[in-house]
């Protein structure tokens, strides 16, 4: 199949759509890593990775330029009367997320998910083991949360994707270096259950 000459993503009409076109990226591509082992595994994984680092940067992050924020109410919710409280948006704020997963000192192995996603740097060739799982389990109450509170849910874009209620994910986590699969369907108020063996 030729790829097209140009294209592009769906618009966003508004600060508050952009955050949500994220949220869908990061379920629709969570929902996605059932798919067989291979470029499929990678793409989705890196996908994955990509909106699960815009994310918690705009809900974790303190803001620079114009990026977005959760620190910066009035660019998502520009009319005061929706606003949510203030104790509410602190509650929405998690530092803890963006810290986990993007902060190291000097004494830390230095394996930010950035390291391993935008830039081609010599640590790529460490393996690195993503608890996918664990991560959507953390990222969707805030999500949901955050929808919640916006009074207009509208998306330009059709069909998107529900919460991370069902994810095909692996037993223990996704890696960037050796993929093997041990697919395990799983949801909010179940244990996990074997589907499928691995692959080398």
């Amino acid at each position: 199949m030729k790829p097209p000459v140009q294209t592009s993503r769906p618009s966003k009409f508004s600060n508050a759509q952009t955050i949500l076109y994220e949220i869908d990226m990061v379920r629709f591509a969570a929902g996605s890593l059932g798919e067989p082992n291979g470029w499929s595994l990678w793409r989705n994984l890196e996908c994955f990775l990509l909106h699960f680092r815009n994310l918690i940067e705009f809900f974790g992050k303190q803001p620079k330029g114009d990026n977005l924020s959760i620190q910066r109410p009035e660019k998502i919710w520009p009319d005061q009367a929706t606003r949510p409280s203030t104790e509410i948006l602190r509650r929405l704020r998690r530092e803890d997320l963006w810290t986990k997963y993007e902060v190291r000192n000097d004494t830390q192995v230095n394996d930010k998910l950035s390291r391993y996603l935008q830039h081609c740097t010599e640590q790529r060739v460490d393996g690195k083991n993503w608890n996918v799982l664990e991560m959507c389990n953390e990222l969707e109450p805030l999500m949901k949360e955050f929808e919640n509170l916006l009074p207009d849910k509208t998306r330009p874009w059709r069909n998107p994707p529900g919460p991370c209620a069902i994810v095909v994910a692996m037993q223990e986590s996704y890696s960037t270096a050796t993929p093997t699969q041990a697919a395990v369907l799983l949801t909010r108020n179940s244990n996990p259950t074997e589907k499928s063996g691995s692959e080398t």
